[in-house]
């Protein structure tokens, strides 16, 4: 489709779009955080990551009535309102100029936008997109004009690449991506010892093609689902990196299970560190299993690391979150009409008498959030790092008929004490920057000011 075809197509598009405003409600009634082969239950709540990755994007999340004083169990979902959103579907178009205004329950004037598209198939002087990009297009215009990042229509690709990474493994070059400045993706993080790094890609390359076409002009979503494939296959980035000439790199994907939990000693063996990379459905048993271990060792303080941790599911949040909460409240999620849910913690106390320090930064988002929020407010730790990311909204996964996903924002969630979250983020007890000058010399100043204070105890 050419570029004038392409702009004439967007400008009667957006008739549609101003059409469809007014039935905006629609979307949002009875529809309460990369991928899942399952399709999720429509209870189903999430967090959306707010830095998406290409390990780990957006995933389903269950609420869990009940928890066994052990190690978590499967979560059982609970019942929620099952109206589904409405989206426009297309029917053959009445004769130009004779349209009868055919309305859904929702309201939306459906034949004006079969009119628009009839008059388009009989007149435009060029191609048009396939009738199912159309209705693509038509609802992710409605979607975005709703002014909120984390309601979103993804299309079946995307919600598969999506749903199966909160199983704590994807296909793909193992690494962490986020948007660059300019365009394309930044290498945020290499898992050790997969295809990324092995075939030579370095922490803050810039991807700017795959397999020669340019994604600059994509966003993550899009530029993901271009870097991810099936194991075994091949796939050339092209790589703009600081001082260099663009280079390409071909990397052979590979199922990659992600390392949720990661676990090390520090300050001379008395300090245990433990790191948490996403709250996905496994995490709350890989966490437990780490914390069990570490403090059967009795050591003079542990460290959560949850630096660069995007959030998760929210049960696995609330889980999490009981590991280190004595007693009270995880969380609160508040809806627009004053209406809110209060989560209680639930599970085993893991912590015990041990001092603990949660290690924060501006990556730290959702559930990250969640439980550094809950464990500030009851004050069984101290927060060391800088203001996390602000992210403090819930998501509904909508399963859509072919295999699409709308994620639509219904509530905000607020820390036990009240406070929110969303736009503000939470403040360190005690701030530590950690500059790129740290990063290039490798050094950890964050890391080191946690064993300080758990080893003196300021």
């Amino acid at each position: 489709m050419s570029n004038n075809g392409t702009t004439a197509f967007v400008k009667v598009f957006l008739v549609f779009v101003a059409a469809s405003i007014l039935t905006l409600a629609a979307f949002g009634v009875g529809v309460s955080v990369g991928v899942r082969a399952a399709s999720p239950p429509a209870s189903s709540r999430q967090l959306q990551p707010v830095v998406t990755v290409e390990s780990a994007p957006l995933p389903t999340v269950t609420f869990i009535p009940t928890v066994p004083a052990s190690i978590p169990t499967p979560a059982t979902p609970l019942p929620t309102p099952t109206e589904e959103p409405i989206a426009p579907t297309i029917k053959p178009a009445p004769t130009a100029g004779n349209s009868t205004k055919k309305s859904g329950p929702s309201g939306l004037d459906t034949a004006l936008f079969e009119e628009v598209w009839k008059l388009l198939q009989e007149q435009f002087y060029g191609e048009l997109p396939e009738s199912k990009e159309v209705t693509y297009n038509a609802i992710r215009g409605l979607v975005e004009r709703l002014g909120d990042q984390n309601t979103a229509f993804v299309d079946p690709k995307q919600a598969a690449l999506f749903n199966s990474d909160m199983q704590g493994q994807f296909e793909g070059i193992g690494a962490g991506v986020e948007l660059a400045e300019g365009g394309g993706v930044r290498i945020r993080y290499l898992f050790a010892g997969q295809p990324a790094e092995k075939s030579g890609v370095q922490v803050g390359d810039v991807i700017i093609a795959v397999d020669g076409k340019d994604i600059t002009k994509l966003n993550l979503t899009e530029a993901i689902s271009l870097i991810r494939g099936p194991k075994d296959s091949r796939v050339v980035l092209t790589i703009r990196r600081e001082g260099q000439q663009p280079l390409d790199i071909t990397v052979t994907r590979a199922r990659i299970e992600i390392p949720t939990v990661t676990t090390k000693t520090l300050g001379e063996g008395k300090i245990a560190h433990i790191a948490l990379s996403e709250f996905s459905s496994v995490a709350p048993a890989r966490l437990a299993d780490a914390m069990k271990e570490a403090l059967a060792a009795k050591p003079a303080g542990l460290i959560l690391d949850l630096r660069g941790n995007p959030g998760g599911l929210l049960d696995s949040a609330v889980r999490i979150g009981s590991y280190f909460v004595p007693e009270g409240n995880i969380v609160i999620e508040r809806t627009k009409d004053g209406k809110e849910r209060i989560f209680r913690r639930q599970g085993s106390f893991l912590l015990g008498k041990t001092p603990l320090v949660v290690l924060i930064d501006a990556g730290s988002a959702s559930a990250s959030e969640i439980v550094a929020g809950a464990i500030q407010d009851v004050g069984s730790g101290v927060l060391i790092g800088e203001k996390t990311f602000g992210k403090g909204s819930v998501q509904v996964p909508n399963n859509l008929s072919d295999g699409s996903q709308l994620r639509v924002t219904i509530a905000r969630w607020f820390t036990p004490k009240n406070r929110g979250i969303h736009g503000t983020g939470l403040q360190p007890d005690i701030v530590v920057p950690l500059t790129k000058e740290d990063v290039a010399a490798k050094r950890d100043p964050q890391l080191d000011r946690a064993v300080e204070y758990l080893l003196k105890g300021k």
